[in-house]
């Protein structure tokens, strides 16, 4: 008799706990990463033109600053911090969050990057199919290398630089996305009007020989190299060329070099394994602060020191991250219905 009672009591005590808050529905995450100002708080970068549209404050105590939510888009705005580690952190920690419920969440980087001037001009904005590790592999100085090899960086288990890998080898330096969501995003903002400046035009004027990096800004697509260093300069960008292509074999090349998404993948990835994120749902893009090389004739230590000087593309840049990255958020979460269930671009 006492055992129900206390079972009594029990059942009683448990009826009366408040009932848990269901998880927040997210139908996209905005990843953000650069921001400047940290010092004086008085901050700018690729958060903020984002939180101007997302009005709810959340703590994220795990992460690199508080989150923005839109309950009425269903959209979630994280600020991951410079660098793949911070990114891979707060990514991971964004995805086990009980508050949230990313299982058919679209997640959208939205980000500055450098641009390849054989590719593209500043401003520009391309959505990214694959993204390639610039950091993991063997590495020996230049200097040392034997006369018959192009470069010291040599991809790891391999025995000379481009050397075709064996069919078991391990490959953990792509990170291929889902190219049929990737392609609608670009259709759906290929035409999209990146306005051109005075500031865009200046820079553009000296890289004479590079077609590609005298036009207009535009939206387009093609892979990213990803890794620590803010690298320059034209022999680096020649490896980096070859380094992309040695990896996807795509046509599409090396268009854009970023720092933090190797860590987003690769967080998302480890949620997906959880079923806590969809690594199908993942888009990529970055959007052009800057030239990857220094013009014909100049020196590549000047021409990076100067850029990071002011950097007179960086508010071009961040205006066309928003502008094409929020076409495609609107779709999304404003279109739920058709959406959710179905990733768009597949059959």
């Amino acid at each position: 008799m006492r055992r129900l009672v206390v079972l009594a009591g029990l059942l009683a005590s448990l009826l009366a706990l408040p009932a848990f808050a269901a998880p927040l529905e997210v139908r996209v995450v905005v990843v953000t990463a650069f921001e400047i100002g940290e010092d004086t708080g008085d901050m700018a970068g690729e958060y903020q033109a984002w939180a101007k549209v997302m009005p709810q404050v959340l703590p994220f105590p795990a992460g690199y600053r508080h989150l923005r939510y839109d309950p009425q888009r269903k959209t979630l705005l994280v600020s991951t911090g410079m660098g793949t580690s911070r990114a891979a952190i707060s990514t991971l920690a964004l995805g086990q969050d009980p508050r949230f419920d990313l299982s058919r969440a679209y997640w959208l980087v939205a980000a500055i990057a450098g641009v390849n001037p054989n590719q593209a001009s500043v401003g520009s904005a391309a959505w990214i199919g694959a993204v390639v590790d610039s950091d993991f592999g063997y590495a020996i100085d230049p200097r040392e290398m034997p006369k018959t090899w192009s470069t010291g960086q040599i991809p790891f288990d391999r025995k000379a630089p481009y050397e075709a890998p064996a069919p078991a080898m391990p490959n953990s330096n792509l990170f291929p996305l889902n190219t049929a969501l990737r392609d609608w995003a670009f259709d759906l903002t290929r035409h999209a009007a990146i306005p051109d400046n005075e500031a865009l035009q200046a820079l553009r004027a000296p890289y004479a020989g590079f077609p590609k990096a005298q036009t207009p800004p535009m939206v387009l697509k093609g892979n990213e190299v990803s890794g620590q260093t803010f690298w320059h300069g034209i022999e680096l960008n020649r490896h980096y060329e070859a380094w992309a292509d040695y990896w996807t074999g795509s046509r599409e090349g090396f268009v854009m070099t970023g720092m933090e998404d190797t860590g987003v993948l690769a967080a998302i990835a480890a949620l997906g394994r959880t079923g806590r994120a969809d690594p199908a749902r993942v888009l990529i893009l970055r959007t052009a602060s800057n030239y990857t090389t220094q013009p014909p004739g100049g020196d590549a230590a000047t021409n990076l020191l100067g850029e990071h000087s002011g950097v007179p593309a960086l508010q071009s840049s961040l205006d066309a991250a928003f502008k094409a990255g929020d076409l495609v958020v609107d779709e999304l979460s404003r279109n739920w219905a058709r959406y959710g269930g179905a990733v768009p671009g597949t059959r």
